[in-house]
């Protein structure tokens, strides 16, 4: 049943959380909050108004809550989290268990279980009500990325000044939403931390009961006005963005922020102190450092592996403290900069490298199953040569993100570039080389193509192989060849000659669909009228012109799908016995060879060419399997 309204209710406060709502009210109606939590449903039992509620509010419970308070449904959904849920990722992965009456985290960097705020804000705007009552306990102060108060200029306090302990303490996600909820006797703005721990028999427990809104500005007392400003304005910044109704992000900024600035705060930290020129100044970077070095000195010691020193919990949360985490957001936001690939990827690599080689585990566990921007993606890929490294698959090799932004799809990509765009681009790259054979044109048109697919479906080369319907142990082959072939300062020309393939690729709208051609030639055979007539009128052809149509149907496929002959469909086939498998491979590999093209051979390659072309045309439009 609905309960009824209450005697008397309040507006909420702008930007008001439903903890310090119920604080307010309860005031107003001398009640304890547990009461005035159980009247508008919001507690099965008075004395504990569960703290899983400041997540979201089921829809019943919203209802009761709107009704006995004459709320909205929307000003009752409002006093939660959930108000920011569209513009801070991380609550998606944050829900309320109502059995184990607890707040469950998929995600680290979710919500301050305990309160910051602002002794100014505290003391409301001098309205009678906010005089008597108290200014808002903002919801905006339990989000990590919160540290400061623009409208005050001033950072946020987490501590009580009295008793000298955080607001709620650190079991504020298990249990009640407001601490000794039973207290009918303290203002909104009192802190409620117990004193001591145990309850004389009978009695009340004590409680600190300091007044919070005229508390000194101790936060980052020791920052210079200069670093408190620059602290300041990246919290405005940050605010335009958490708004529910955000500002569009400049041009070159990431759609949502956060995902990127967390990541890259945990970087900071568990590579500690390799990113200690970020912090602005000495006095931020003392600050990172006096939260980091304990962390950083457990995984640098004896008992690093032992995970009951030191859990993943302790190494992801946000700083309690708002100076430390602002100090640590301000660094984080240094190392994003700018989002152009190669100068972020020189800021961020060293930190990879050095998380990596501190504690390869928890460095995987921070990087796995990442959802940020695709510039810090690919900046946090560790590569072989120029391509997306393979290694473990603990690694952030196997972020499987492009590593550029195409205007191409994974199934234009050739399995083997084409000859013309390798004569175009990559040919002159044989002059400088330290090893060339027959084979050495072969081998960069094939990691050409690897490159290629990387750049539009991201993965490690094996993965753009396995894409590309490539054999893995070929892509292994040629990345070998070419890792003794070619000095660094080539691997660099390489990559830039790609890029310039991958650009008309950008630019051609009718580009190939290879995939698709590969998919529709897969069960295709040179049909046996064609044969002879290709080859009629040529002279000296001799033996090729008696063998059957399946050395005709292995170059086709060649040449419409631009792909290795090896790879051909019919060669794989039970159809052919291992001795004529071998005998065809051969056959096509010495027709294929450039010196063997002449006289008759040539205008046999030149009327295969052409029927390919055909081919192709109808390839690009047939269904696979009805190709006449």
């Amino acid at each position: 049943m609905t309960p009824p309204p209450l005697a008397r209710s309040l507006a909420p406060l702008p930007e008001e959380s439903l903890p310090g709502f119920l604080l307010r009210l309860s005031h107003r109606l001398v009640r304890s909050p547990g009461r005035i939590a159980n009247l508008c449903g919001l507690a099965a039992y008075e004395r504990r108004p569960p703290a899983y509620h400041l997540i979201g509010l089921p829809d019943d419970i919203a209802t009761t809550l709107a009704a006995a308070t004459r709320l909205s449904r929307a000003e009752a959904n409002d006093l939660t989290l959930r108000r920011y849920a569209n513009t801070y990722p991380p609550l998606a992965n944050a829900q309320g268990h109502s059995t184990i009456n607890m707040v469950i985290q998929r995600e680290y960097w979710v919500f301050n279980a305990s309160s910051r705020y602002c002794p100014e804000c505290l003391s409301g705007d001098g309205s009678p009500v906010q005089s008597a009552f108290g200014g808002p306990w903002k919801l905006s102060w339990h989000l990590p990325m919160v540290f400061a108060c623009p409208l005050h200029h001033r950072l946020l306090e987490v501590v009580c000044p009295e008793c000298g302990n955080v607001l709620g303490g650190a079991t504020q996600n298990r249990g009640s939403l407001i601490r000794e909820p039973q207290r009918d006797d303290l203002h909104a703005l009192q802190c409620r931390n117990p004193t001591s721990e145990h309850r004389a028999a009978g009695k009340r427990r004590e409680v600190c009961g300091a007044r919070l809104d005229t508390a000194p500005e101790t936060s980052g007392s020791h920052l210079s006005a200069a670093e408190r400003a620059r602290l300041i304005g990246l919290q405005e910044r940050l605010d335009r963005r958490l708004a529910p109704a955000p500002v569009e992000p400049a041009a070159g900024e990431p759609g949502n922020p956060f995902p990127d600035l967390i990541l890259a705060a945990q970087l900071i930290k568990l590579s500690w102190p390799a990113g200690a020129e970020l912090a602005p100044t000495p006095a931020t970077a003392a600050l990172i450092d006096a939260h980091a070095t304990p962390i950083t000195a457990i995984l640098d010691g004896p008992l690093a592996t032992t995970s009951k020193y030191l859990r993943m919990a302790d190494l992801r949360p946000a700083p309690s403290d708002p100076a430390t985490c602002g100090a640590l957001l301000l660094a984080a936001d240094t190392l994003l900069g700018d989002s152009e690939p190669s100068s972020l990827r020189e800021r961020v690599q060293p930190l990879v490298q050095a998380a990596y080689q501190r504690s390869p585990k928890r460095a995987y566990q921070i990087l796995r199953g990442t959802k940020v921007s695709a510039p810090l993606a690919r900046s946090l890929v560790r590569r072989r040569q120029i391509f997306h490294a393979g290694g473990s698959s603990r690694g952030p090799g196997r972020l499987r993100v492009p590593s550029r932004d195409c205007a191409f799809s994974p199934e234009e990509v050739p399995q083997l570039l084409p000859q013309a765009w390798f004569d175009d681009h990559l040919a002159h790259l044989i002059d400088h080389m330290l090893q060339v054979n027959s084979g050495t044109v072969r081998h960069l048109r094939r990691a050409a193509s690897l490159k290629l697919m990387e750049m539009t479906a991201g993965g490690t080369w094996a993965e753009c192989a396995e894409t590309l319907g490539m054999p893995r142990g070929s892509a292994a082959g040629t990345l070998a060849v070419l890792d003794g072939a070619m000095p660094s300062n080539l691997w660099e020309e390489f990559e830039a000659g790609v890029e310039r393939i991958a650009a008309e690729f950008d630019s051609n709208p009718n580009q190939a669909n290879y995939a698709r051609r590969r998919r529709t030639m897969a069960t295709w055979r040179m049909p046996a009228r064609d044969w002879p007539e290709l080859c009629n009128g040529i002279p000296k052809l001799d033996r090729l012109a008696r063998q059957q149509p399946d050395f005709a149907t292995v170059l086709v496929w060649v040449e419409v799908t631009q792909s290795e002959h090896l790879n051909c469909p019919l060669l794989a086939t039970t159809a052919l016995s291992r001795q004529d498998r071998r005998l065809l491979v051969d056959q096509v590999a010495q027709f294929l060879t450039p010196a063997n093209q002449k006289a008759g051979r040539l205008e046999l390659r030149r009327r295969l060419d052409l029927y390919a072309a055909r081919l192709a045309v109808q390839c690009d439009s047939a269904a696979p399997g009805t190709l006449s």
